[in-house]
């Protein structure tokens, strides 16, 4: 399987999952009967996701005939795997500041926005370090849980209408990631970027910013959400 084909993949995946997952918190939001969840509950729950989504990962570069890890198809995975959850964690970093600038008006949507850098930097740490491990302990991949998840993607990404809308979404994601390494590699040759997209965000950033050309920029990327990353 070719670096195009294994991108592809995997923003199918990523969808798919990102849509079983949204059920999942609603099942959980209405068993907890609306309560807003503590910082320790939602990054546990944060960390419960990124671990089987590592996992499901992890079966779905197994190779198909054998049954056996490719080791490529595992690297590219692993790469892209890293770039998705440092782009996660700028996307839900810009999410919170953009909500505290409107505390005021906005105080039932800033009750859902919970962010914490070291419990994000935390809880991705331990999803990829997981992936690492799955490498030396294979066998514990095919859990129920995992094996379930891994059925259902599947499931859902041959259904016929829903399964293609799904890919339309993977083909953006494929997208994405290409104009990131393209933006990387002109970054080195040539000091600046291919493609300079600014987000609305960074955009009234700087438009406020008074005698501060010069600083940094976190936000400058556009950091699209897929369907259930909250």
């Amino acid at each position: 399987m070719n670096i195009i084909q294994i991108i592809f993949k995997i923003g199918v995946l990523l969808a798919i999952y990102g849509f079983i997952w949204f059920f999942i918190n609603l099942l959980i939001s209405i068993l907890m009967s609306g309560r807003q969840k503590t910082l320790g509950e939602f990054y546990f729950s944060k960390g419960i996701k990124s671990v089987f989504l590592v996992n499901v990962l992890y079966l779905f570069g197994l190779d198909d005939r054998q049954n056996d890890i490719d080791l490529f198809n595992m690297i590219i995975s692993g790469l892209i795997l890293l770039m998705y959850f440092v782009g996660q964690m700028q996307k839900n970093e810009q999410q919170a500041a953009m909500m505290q600038r409107f505390a005021g008006v906005f105080n039932n949507m800033l009750a859902n926005t919970i962010f914490n850098r070291k419990a994000e930097i935390i809880v991705f740490s331990i999803a990829l370090a997981f992936y690492i491990f799955l490498f030396f302990f294979p066998v514990v991949a095919k859990n129920p849980i995992a094996l379930w998840f891994y059925e259902n993607v599947i499931a859902l990404e041959k259904t016929p209408i829903i399964g293609f809308i799904f890919k339309i979404v993977g083909f953006f994601f494929l997208l994405r990631i290409l104009i990131k390494i393209f933006n990387g590699i002109m970054f080195m040759l040539s000091g600046k970027p291919l493609f300079q997209v600014n987000s609305r965000f960074s955009a009234g950033r700087k438009r406020n910013k008074k005698d501060d050309e010069d600083s940094f920029d976190d936000y400058e990327e556009v950091k699209n959400e897929l369907p259930g990353d909250k």
